[in-house]
Parts: structure tokens; C-alpha cells; sequence
């Protein structure tokens, strides 16, 4: 690979990221670390990143906030996946919440229309769900965001305090075992920190692709999540390393 096609992968990761480290773009390019920082130099004389210790970030430090439908295109087989283990945990007569992610809105396309009470911020999921019958839809209200497809801001969090949510299902940008769930957006984090605090279960959908990652913003500690659900995909030790301190992850099997 010619280092200007190299370069531009480099501004991709960090654009989606935030951030990245020089020892974990060698292993991926399998060039030494010494390439790699001559990428980031050239890269940061031009102005498209800054370099920092041990990697590089985008210039303002910040990964670029996806929106809803770039979200959707991204990792659609395991998010299936996952939504597929998730659908036993919805039974008629609770209520659940659903945040504003892809991969619980990919639960949410998966659900029938059952007597359940779905309370959401999401304008993707309030929509799927009024076209059904027998679902109970509560919005929390607030100001509408339309690149994220959310509605934000204080009257979103006035607004859980007065539901008894059974289950939350939630996903993240990035989850550290240490830390535990972050995300990019600082109002949406707000709000999951919110549902967290009410939700007397809360089951994390996320990906493969999310572990050992952080984004700016943490929102829920490893110790506040009932239960986490990814793909056949993620790595074993991280699996391992998670259930020995004591956290219940399941395993989507990959689609048939």
C-alpha cells in the first residue's frame, strides 16, 4: 500500500474515532511504528491531524458525530445478531426504553406488535412503533437533533424520572473494561447516564468492533449494566477478562 492511500485510512480512523495510536496502526497496516509516524507527521504538517503522545487525533480532538443513517450502514450482520439475542429479554405487559443507537433500533425492527410500553427519545424508533397497535409509545420530549435523530435537553431527563422502566436497551461508541460505556455526543450521554440511573435493568447492545474503545463522553459504569450482549465476532480475552469480574455477557450466534 502506497503511503497517500495509507494516509487517507489514517484520517478515516481518526475521523470515526477521535483518536488513534501509532503501535495499533502498524499492526494494522503491518508496517514498523516508524512509517506510521512519518504518516502523522506528513498528515499533521498539512494541518489534517495533531499529533499527540503515542498516536495522533483529530485536529479538535473530537471523533466526527455520525449520523443516524451512516450509523444504520455500519456493522448490519452483527447488530442483527445481537437484536436476535436480545428479543426474549421484551415480554408483554413492561415497559422498556430504547435509546437512540442503530443497534438497539435494530431490537426494535425485530419486535412484534405485543402489549408493551416503549418509552424512547429516538425519532427512528417512535416512528417504527406508531404504526403498531398494541404498543404503548411514550416520547420524553425536548429539543429535536436531526443528524442524530434524538430529542435532547432537559425535558428528556424531567421526563424518565416519572416511568418505571423495567429494561433499558442501550449501545455505545466505545466500552473500556475499566470504564465502561462512553459515547461522542455529550447531551446524548446525558441522557443515557439518566436511564442508567432509573432503568432497573440495563442490557448494553454493542458490537464487536466497540471494545476496548473510548469516546469523550462515559455514561455508565461496568457495574450498572445488567447485562451485555455482542457478536460471535468479539474477542475471546475480552470475554474472558469481562466475565471474570463477574459481568454476564452473551454471545449472539452469527446468522444462519
Amino acid at each position: 500500500m502506497l503511503a497517500p492511500e495509507r494516509q487517507q485510512i489514517i484520517l478515516s480512523l481518526i475521523e470515526d474515532r477521535g483518536m488513534v495510536r501509532t503501535i495499533d496502526l502498524a499492526e494494522e497496516f503491518q508496517v514498523t511504528d516508524e512509517t506510521i509516524r512519518r504518516d502523522l507527521q506528513a498528515l499533521e504538517a498539512s494541518g489534517q491531524l495533531k499529533r499527540i503522545h503515542g498516536g495522533a487525533s483529530s485536529v479538535t480532538g473530537r471523533p466526527r458525530l455520525q449520523s443516524f443513517i451512516e450509523r444504520r450502514s455500519l456493522h448490519v450482520e452483527k447488530k442483527a445478531a445481537i437484536a436476535q439475542a436480545a428479543l426474549e429479554l421484551v415480554q408483554p405487559g413492561r415497559t422498556y426504553a430504547f435509546d437512540s443507537s442503530t443497534t438497539a433500533f435494530a431490537l426494535v425492527s425485530a419486535l412484534a406488535d405485543l402489549p408493551f410500553r416503549v418509552v424512547t427519545n429516538s425519532f427512528a424508533v417512535l416512528e417504527h412503533f406508531s404504526h403498531m397497535q398494541e404498543v404503548e409509545l411514550i416520547s420524553v420530549g425536548g429539543r429535536y437533533h436531526p443528524k442524530t435523530h434524538t430529542f435532547v435537553g432537559g425535558d428528556t431527563i424531567d421526563a424518565l424520572k416519572r416511568h418505571n422502566i423495567h429494561t433499558a436497551f442501550i449501545s455505545c461508541i466505545g466500552f473500556d473494561t475499566e470504564r465502561g460505556a462512553s459515547e461522542g455526543f455529550e447531551q446524548q450521554a446525558t441522557f443515557k447516564t439518566r436511564l442508567v440511573e432509573h432503568a432497573e435493568n440495563v442490557v448494553l447492545l454493542v458490537d464487536s468492533s466497540k471494545f476496548n474503545k473510548r469516546s469523550e463522553y462515559f455514561f455508565a459504569d461496568p457495574a450498572n449494566i445488567t447485562e451485555i450482549i455482542t457478536d460471535s465476532d468479539v474477542d475471546p480475552q475480552i470475554v474472558a477478562e469481562n466475565r471474570a469480574l463477574g459481568r454476564k455477557i452473551t454471545i449472539a450466534p452469527p446468522p444462519a
